[in-house]
C-alpha cells in the first residue's frame, strides 16, 4: 500500500511550521533549505515556506551537540537558525522567538500550514500540539514529528483529522500521527524526562551526540520522498543506534494495528463524541 501526497501541494508554495529549533529543529530546518532547492529544481512551482517557533535561547550546553556556536549564546535559537538559512541561500523564511501555543492562542490566530514539523523534547508539548491539530479552526495537512531518547529516535509523518486526510477518498487512509501510534505520549500522568542540562557533559549524558542526526536525516528523507515522487510507502521509522537497527513504519493497516490503532476504532470513538454531544 502506497500513500499518494496531496495534488494541490505540488501546485503551491508549501506552508511549513517548524516548532522547536533546538537538537533535531536546527538541523531540521538546515534539511528543509536544501529540500526547498531540491523541489524548485525537480518542477515544484514554489518550494516551501518556513515559519520557526522557539522561545529558548542557546545556552553553553547547546554547543557542539546542537548547531550553535560560542558567539550563539544569549541569542534567540529560531532568530540565529533562520537568519543564517536566509543570509545563505536568499530566502524569506519567518521566526518568532516564543512558544507555538502562545503564538497561536495570544494572537487569536487559526493555526493553518500544509506541513507541522515537531522537534520538541516533552511530552507536554506533544499534548499542546495533538490538540492544535485537532481543533476545528486550525488545519495541518501533514504532522512530521521527530523524538528521540539517549540512543533511539522515531520519526512519524500523519495527518491530523482535520486537514486534507480527512477525507482521502481516493488517496487512501488516513495516516496515523505520533499520538496515535504512541499514545502514551498523551499520558498527562507520565513523568517528563527532558530535564535542562547545564553543561555539554550533562547533555550528552542525556542524549547520544548523533541520534538528532539520525532522527533529521530520516525525517528530511520521507519529505524528500513525498515531494519528488509523490508517494510514500512508509511514513515513518524506529531506530535504536545501540543495536545500529532501524524499522520503517509501513503505510499497511496491518502495521499500525501492532501499534494499537486502528481506523474503526477513531471513527467509532468520534461517532460516540458526536452523539453525546446532540444529547
Amino acid at each position: 500500500m502506497e500513500h499518494l501526497i496531496h495534488p494541490k501541494l505540488l501546485e503551491r508554495r508549501v506552508a511549513v511550521h517548524l516548532i522547536g529549533v533546538g537538537g533535531n529543529g536546527a538541523q531540521m530546518a538546515a534539511c528543509l533549505a536544501r529540500l526547498d532547492i531540491a523541489m524548485r529544481a525537480l518542477g515544484h512551482p514554489l518550494g516551501l515556506h518556513v515559519t520557526a517557533f522557539d522561545a529558548d535561547r542557546v545556552s553553553e550546553a547547546n554547543v557542539g551537540r546542537q548547531l550553535y556556536s560560542a558567539a550563539d549564546i544569549g541569542r534567540h535559537k529560531a532568530l540565529v537558525t533562520i537568519h543564517r538559512l536566509n543570509q545563505f541561500y536568499g530566502l524569506d523564511w519567518e521566526a518568532y522567538p516564543m512558544r507555538y501555543e502562545e503564538f497561536v492562542f495570544g494572537h487569536r490566530y487559526a493555526a493553518s500550514a500544509d506541513l507541522l514539523v515537531s522537534c520538541v523534547d516533552s511530552r507536554s508539548a506533544r499534548q499542546t500540539l495533538h490538540r492544535l491539530a485537532w481543533r476545528d479552526v486550525n488545519r495541518y495537512d501533514y504532522w512530521l514529528d521527530l523524538g528521540n531518547t539517549e540512543s533511539t529516535a522515531q520519526v512519524v509523518l500523519g495527518e491530523p483529522g482535520g486537514g486534507m486526510g480527512a477525507g482521502r477518498g481516493m488517496q487512501g487512509p488516513r495516516l496515523p500521527c505520533v499520538t496515535e501510534l504512541f499514545p502514551e505520549l498523551l499520558d498527562v500522568a507520565a513523568p517528563e524526562d527532558n530535564q535542562p542540562s547545564c553543561s555539554v557533559r550533562m547533555s550528552l549524558a542525556s542524549q547520544g551526540l548523533f541520534v538528532n542526526d539520525v532522527a533529521v536525516r530520516y525525517a528530511a528523507q520521507l519529505l524528500y520522498e513525498l515531494f519528488s515522487k509523490g508517494r510514500l510507502s512508509a511514513h515513518g521509522v524506529v531506530v535504536n543506534l545501540d543495536s545500529k537497527r532501524s524499522g520503517p513504519i509501513e503505510v499497511d493497516p496491518r502495521t499500525w494495528a501492532r501499534f494499537g490503532f486502528r481506523h474503526e476504532d477513531v471513527e467509532r470513538q468520534q461517532s460516540e463524541l458526536e452523539t453525546i454531544a446532540e444529547e
